[in-house]
């Protein structure tokens, strides 16, 4: 029978039994998930690692750009992981482990899918590309976005199961499950760090849809002196270069050459 069968007509998940569930949560609004899966959708199939401590979704690029979005236990109302469970199942592998010893069950899904999946109650133009804004950040007047969720996976080789309710209507979505397969590992931190810096999300995100599209690089600069970070890029219509001061703009910033 599949996971979601067994939850509770009103949608609590009481009625799942613990030992026979390797994994299930249940997230009392999807707008967070949502927008980080959607931050890192330039791929078509993402990598979940799920353990103790979350869920990490890795989206990867021709082995030279990884994109990961961490998903942490306090975002959900519930949170279970059978870990014994995940060792029983994991027994061979070499995966099945992360980096603090911890019993990881890794499973790859069709992005697209999952979020189509999780907007489901926004209607058809509900893609990754195609959400409104007011239905994202649940506006004065607009209810949807309170989408409560449940999410359960019983290990490789089932389906991964979601079950969505709002305002009492309830749909239930199963994804097939494609083996994972071994990530690039960009190790920066065996390297040693000569720049770094933090920067507000959405001045980035600001400053890219300034740049003029025909172009086909970016640049981006640091330096120890002024002007510390810089975005410049040419195009058809000219250049553009926007710089940022370290103290104004920048949460955090280390440059020694």
């Amino acid at each position: 029978m599949p996971i979601i069968n067994k939850f509770s007509a009103d949608t609590t998940a009481a009625n799942v039994d613990p030992a026979s569930v390797l994994f299930k949560a249940r997230a009392t609004n999807i707008r967070p998930l949502v927008n980080m899966l959607r931050s890192i959708f330039f791929r078509n199939r993402v990598s979940c690692a799920i353990n103790s401590g979350g869920i990490v979704f890795t989206v990867e690029e021709a082995s030279s750009t990884v994109a990961q979005a961490y998903v942490r236990t306090d975002l959900f109302a519930t949170f279970l992981y059978n870990v014994q469970l995940a060792h029983e199942q994991n027994r061979g592998r070499t995966d099945s482990q992360n980096e603090e010893g911890e019993e990881t069950v890794h499973v790859v899904l069709p992005l697209d899918v999952l979020l189509d999946c999780l907007m489901l109650f926004y209607g058809p133009a509900s893609t990754a590309a195609g959400v409104t804004t007011g239905a994202l950040t649940g506006s004065s007047g607009d209810l949807r976005g309170a989408t409560t969720a449940h999410i359960a996976f019983n290990g490789l080789g089932t389906d991964f199961e979601l079950m969505l309710e709002e305002r009492g209507i309830i749909s239930v979505c199963r994804m097939a499950t494609f083996e994972p397969e071994p990530t690039t590992d960009l190790d920066f931190a065996s390297s040693p760090v000569t720049q770094q810096l933090i920067i507000r999300s959405e001045w980035l995100r600001d400053a890219f849809n300034e740049l003029d599209p025909t172009s086909e690089t970016v640049g981006i600069s640091m330096s120890p002196s002024r002007p510390y970070f810089r975005i410049s890029t040419t195009g058809d219509t000219g250049s553009t270069e926007m710089t940022y001061s370290k103290d104004e703009h920048l949460d955090s910033f280390f440059c020694s050459e």
